[in-house]
Formats: structure tokens, sequence, C-alpha cells
């Protein structure tokens, strides 16, 4: 039997799939997944600036959760808010740099995780085994890569101009 219109499965588009993909990942697991699934909408939505409501809609959440995952994304960077001259709506986008500043604050936290393991290190007078000089290794390598990595990111211009969206 063949199926009709009717029967058919309406795939998402592209854009739900990757909201929802993302949305399934852990960031981190205090982040609420609100919070992820907004910053995926933001990633493909158009136009690129969206208001509270509009992200509401698209992504059929509440007014408190909205809120609350705007509020978490522009307070840790990655979403600016923009007002429009006559206009008593504030809009959301992504701001220019906010996947650098993520990641930066990401590197401090290795950063801080070596420093701890360097200070016990010192502090056990030889004490300690190698689990705590194997975290500290491991850190120490990842903070030198890290390191390389953000200066090859911060030499390399960004492949679109912000600002196309008329929201200067």
């Amino acid at each position: 039997m063949m199926p009709t219109t009717t029967d058919a499965v309406v795939a998402p588009d592209w854009r739900q799939r990757f909201i929802e993909e993302l949305g399934g990942l852990v960031l981190d697991p205090d982040t609420p997944r609100a919070v992820v699934r907004v910053l995926g909408w933001i990633v493909v939505c158009e136009p690129p600036q969206q208001t509270a409501g509009d992200i509401q809609e698209a992504l059929t959440l509440s007014a408190g959760s909205v809120s609350a995952a705007v509020r978490t994304l522009v307070d840790s960077g990655m979403l600016e808010r923009v007002a429009r001259p006559g206009q008593r709506h504030i809009y959301y986008r992504l701001r220019p740099g906010g996947w650098g500043r993520v990641l930066e604050s990401r590197f401090r936290t290795v950063a801080q995780l070596r420093e701890v393991a360097d200070r016990a290190l010192v502090a056990s007078e030889g004490e300690a085994d190698h689990r705590l000089t194997d975290m500290r290794d491991a850190y120490a390598q990842f903070e030198a890569q890290l390191g390389v990595l953000l200066e090859n990111a911060k030499a390399c211009p960004p492949r679109l101009q912000h600002g196309k969206d008329g929201l200067q």
C-alpha cells in the first residue's frame, strides 16, 4: 500500500534538526537545554536578529524559558541586545567575537585546573602519585595547545562582516 500525502511524515527542515541536535549536546551539565536551543536558533534564524517573542514562537518555549536563556547568553557574551529606533522591542543577535569569548572562558578554566594541580603537587612535597601528575600534565598540554589555537583564531579575520543585517 502506497502512503498518501496525509500519511507522510514531514521531515523537519535543516534548521530544526540543527537546533534539536545541538540542544541534545551537553555543553555544560548545569546549562538548561532551552539555553542551547536558543543559541542554536540565533545561529540559523532569519533575520539574524530576533525578539524574545520571535524566539518563543519559533522554539515553542515559554516566555520564562526564553527570558532566562537570553539573559544567560547575554551574560556569557554570546548574544547582544539591540534596540531599533522607534521600536519598543529589544532584539537579540550573536555578539561579534562571542564564540571566541566563550572559548577563552573555557581556556581559563583549563588553566585554572592546571594551576590547582600544580599547587597541590608543590604542597604534597613528593607525596602525590602519578594521578595528580597526570592531571597536571594533561591540562598543561591542553593549555599550551589551546593557547596556540586561540592566537591563530585571533589572527584570522572573520569570514563575514557583522552588521549586514542593518542593525549597526
